[in-house]
C-alpha cells in the first residue's frame, strides 16, 4: 500500500529566483528516502552516502586495475595499448550514457525532493527506455563499422595493434546495453537512499569480473578477449540485480523510487539533456584528447608511449575514482534539498566536500609520488624500457592529483543543482580546451616533457574557472525560506 503523509509547504523556490511567500497544503506521498535527505545532519548524511560511493568506485578502480595487471602480464604492453586505443570511439557513447544516466538521476531526485514522485517514475521509465536504445545503436554500429572505427583510430601502422583491438570489441559490443544499464541504475539505487546496496553490488561485480579474468587469460588462453568478456558478464550480472530491485518495488507499490511507464515528453528529453550535457562532452573530451595524446605520443615514443601514458593512467585512477565516488555520493543529497528549496544545507554540503577531497587529494600524491616504482612493477615487470618511460611520466603528472578534486566535484555538484551551464564549463575547461592548449603549445616547447605537462596544466586551470564559479553561485544564493516539510521535521532540517 501507497503510504502518504500530509505536510505543510512553501511554494519552491528555486536558487537565483524569487517566488511569492505563502503557504499552501498539499498531501505529498511519503518517502523515507526523501525525508532522510532534509532532515538529518550533513556530517552524517555525506559519511553514509559517500563512504559506500567511494567504496563502490575503488573496487572498481580494482577489477580495472587488475585487469589491466593479468593483461599485462599474459600479453604484454602492446594489449594495454590496444584497449587505450579503443577509448576515443567508447568515449563518445559512454559520454551519451553519462548525459542520459547522470542527467537523468538528477531530474528525478530532484523532482523526488519536490515530493512529486508520479513525475519521477515516469522520468525514471523515460531514461532506461533511452538507455536501452543507445546500448542496441552502439551494438549495431560495431557490428557494422568496426573496420572503420580501427582505421580512424590509426592502428593501420600497427597490424598487431589492429588485431588486438578488433577482438576486444568484437567480443564486448553484445555487452553495450547492460553496461549502460548498470551504470544508471546504480546512481538510480542511491537515489533511492540504499547506497549500501549499489555498493555491495558493484564490489561483487568486481570481485566476480576478477575471477573471470584471471580464468579467461591465464587456465583458458583466451587473449584480449578474454578480458572483455569478463567484463560483459560481469556488468550484466550487476545490472540484472538493480532492475530487480526496481521491478520489486514496483510489483510491491513500495515507498521511494519506482519504475513507470516512459514520460515527460520533450520537457523531460530537453531538462536531461541540458542537464547531462556536461558529462557527454566531459566524456567526449576525454575520448578526443585521449584520441591526440596518443597520436602525438605515437609520433614522439611510439607504442611504449601510449602504454606508458595508459599505465600512468591507471596509477591516477585510485585518486580520480575517490573523488568521482565522493561526488556521486553526495549527489542526491544535493540534489533532494536543492529541490526542496534548501540552499543553505547544499552550501554547507559543498563546503565539507570540498574540505575532505583537497585533504585526500594531497595523500594521494605523497604515495603516488613514493610509491610508483613499486605499482608499476606490478603492471610490466619484464619490460623495463617501458617501466622507465612511464615512471618519467608519473614524475609530471602525477602532480594533477592535487587540482583534480576541485573539477570533479565541481561538474558534479551544478549538474546535481541542474546548473547545466556551469557543469558545462568545467567539464569543457577540464576535458578540452585546456588540454588540447597544452597538447597544441608544450610538446613544441619541451619535448616529450610537454606532453607530460599538459594534464597538470589542465587540472590547475580548470580549478581556478571552478572556484570563480563557486564563489558567483555563492553571492548570488538569495535569503533561504522554509523548505517542503512539516512542522515535525522542520527543526532538524535547519540542523
Amino acid at each position: 500500500m501507497t503510504m502518504k503523509k500530509n505536510y505543510c509547504e512553501n511554494k519552491k523556490i528555486p536558487l537565483g529566483e524569487a517566488k511569492e511567500d505563502n503557504r499552501i497544503n498539499s498531501t505529498v506521498e511519503y518517502d523515507p528516502a526523501r525525508e532522510a535527505f532534509l532532515t538529518r545532519p550533513l556530517g552524517e548524511l555525506i559519511f553514509r552516502n559517500t563512504l559506500p560511493a567511494v567504496a563502490s568506485m575503488l573496487f572498481m578502480a580494482f577489477y580495472h586495475i587488475a585487469d589491466a595487471m593479468m593483461v599485462g602480464r599474459a600479453l604484454g604492453p602492446e594489449a594495454l595499448a590496444s584497449v587505450n586505443i579503443l577509448y576515443p570511439i567508447m568515449a563518445l557513447f559512454i559520454g551519451l550514457a553519462a548525459m542520459i544516466g547522470v542527467g537523468g538521476n538528477a531530474r528525478v531526485a530532484v523532482l523526488q525532493g519536490a515530493g512529486q514522485s508520479d513525475k519521477a517514475r515516469r522520468v525514471l521509465g523515460l531514461v532506461i527506455a533511452l538507455g536501452v536504445g543507445l546500448g542496441l545503436t552502439g551494438s549495431l554500429i560495431a557490428v557494422v563499422g568496426y573496420e572503420y572505427i580501427l582505421v580512424l583510430l590509426g592502428t593501420s601502422s600497427s597490424p598487431s595493434l589492429s588485431a588486438l583491438a578488433a577482438e576486444y570489441l568484437m567480443t564486448i559490443y553484445p555487452f553495450f546495453t547492460m553496461m549502460i544499464l548498470i551504470f544508471i541504475l546504480e546512481q538510480t539505487v542511491r537515489n533511492d537512499g540504499r547506497p549500501n546496496l549499489a555498493t555491495g553490488v558493484m564490489v561483487s561485480m568486481a570481485l566476480i569480473n576478477i575471477l573471470l579474468d584471471y580464468i579467461f587469460l591465464f587456465p583458458m588462453s583466451m587473449g584480449i578477449g578474454g578480458a572483455a568478456l569478463a567484463t560483459g558478464i560481469s556488468q550484466s550480472l550487476g545490472m540484472l540485480i538493480f532492475l530487480g530491485y526496481f521491478i520489486h518495488k514496483t510489483v510491491r507499490q513500495k515507498p521511494g523510487i519506482r519504475l513507470g511507464l516512459p514520460g515527460g515528453g520533450y520537457a523531460a528529453l530537453k531538462t536531461i539533456s541540458i542537464n547531462g550535457s556536461s558529462e557527454l562532452l566531459n566524456s567526449v573530451a576525454m575520448g578526443l584528447t585521449t584520441f591526440l595524446f596518443n597520436r602525438v605520443l605515437l609520433a614522439y615514443l611510439g607504442s611504449a608511449g601510449v602504454a606508458a601514458f595508459a599505465m600512468v593512467q591507471y596509477l591516477l585512477m585510485i585518486g580520480a575514482v575517490v573523488f568521482i565516488g565522493i561526488s556521486v555520493g553526495a549527489q542526491p543529497i544535493i540534489s533532494y534539498n536543492h529541490g526542496a528549496g534548501l540552499s543553505e544545507r547544499v552550501q554547507g554540503i559543498l563546503k565539507r566536500l570540498m574540505a575532505a577531497s583537497i585533504g585526500l587529494s594531497l595523500l594521494f600524491f605523497v604515495v603516488l609520488r613514493r610509491q610508483s616504482a613499486a605499482m608499476i612493477a606490478l603492471f610490466i615487470p619484464d619490460h623495463p624500457e617501458t617501466a622507465l618511460l612511464t615512471m618519467q611520466a608519473a614524475d609530471y603528472i602525477s602532480w594533477s592529483l592535487i587540482f583534480m578534486p576541485v573539477g570533479i566535484i565541481g561538474s558534479m555538484f551544478f549538474t546535481s543543482l541542474e546548473k547545466a551551464g556551469n557543469s558545462l564549463l568545467v567539464a569543457l575547461s577540464r576535458g578540452l580546451i585546456f588540454t588540447v592548449i597544452g597538447l597544441l603549445l608544450f610538446p613544441s616547447l619541451w619535448g616529450v616533457a610537454g606532453i607530460w605537462i599538459t594534464p597538470v596544466f589542465a587540472e590547475g586551470i580548470t580549478t581556478v574557472v571552478t572556484v570563480v564559479l563557486f564563489y558567483r553561485w555563492m553571492v548570488n544564493l538569495k535569503e533561504v525560506r522554509s523548505p517542503q516539510i512539516g512542522p515535525e521535521v522542520a527543526e532538524s532540517a535547519e540542523a
